[in-house]
């Protein structure tokens, strides 16, 4: 089982509420959810497929945000009753000259699947790293989360905006290195030494 991509399907989907002024609900049409989350669909969405993944990304932005704010024990009230609700069926396979490992039998629509794998990724990450790596980005303006996998625990930003901000330091850093060091042409180490009087 890949931690990290089943845990990265929550973030994907919590993160579809994040839309500009104007913008359509990425979870509003059939379409649009196959052009959002194509690539981890199992098949056509339903209507009812797209309810449940509207609930599924309200609670796991509930959970992100109650997180983030200190309140674990609500967001692994709201994790608990999406276990319920989402259970899994693991499996043991082997493929592509592998050792066995385990991969969650498909079961159920498109939308269960989908959950069940989002589910049971944010719990295994939060059993192994905490629950204070489910974080809200810093910027005050932006509700988009992300799951700290950082060594030091130091991320702060989703990640349309950590992109951002690495750009920019990157930048600053290359800018910085690239300027000549000033020296000051009057400065006490460039003047000839003072001669000295001789004694009368």
């Amino acid at each position: 089982m890949n931690l990290s991509s089943y845990a990265e399907l929550a973030v994907r989907l919590a993160n579809t509420a994040v839309q500009a002024p104007g913008e359509p609900d990425p979870l509003g049409s059939a379409a649009a959810c196959a052009n959002a989350l194509g690539d981890c669909l199992t098949g056509p969405v339903t209507r009812r497929d797209l309810v449940v993944l509207r609930h599924l990304r309200d609670e796991f932005n509930a959970i992100f945000i109650a997180a983030a704010g200190g309140a674990s024990q609500e967001a692994m009230d709201r994790m608990n009753a999406l276990l319920v609700q989402f259970p899994i069926q693991p499996e043991l396979v082997s493929h592509d000259d592998q050792r066995w490992h385990v991969h969650l039998a498909p079961h159920g629509s498109v939308s269960d699947q989908l959950a069940a794998g989002a589910v049971i990724g944010v719990a295994l990450t939060v059993s192994l790293l905490g629950v204070s790596r489910l974080g809200v980005c810093a910027i005050a303006s932006c509700p988009g989360v992300f799951i700290d996998a950082s060594p030091g625990k130091s991320r702060r930003y989703c990640a349309e905006h950590a992109a951002a901000k690495g750009n920019v330091s990157t930048l600053r850093r290359q800018q910085e290195s690239s300027q000549p060091k000033s020296t000051a042409p009057n400065s006490a180490a460039s003047l000839p030494p003072r001669s000295t009087p001789a004694a009368s």
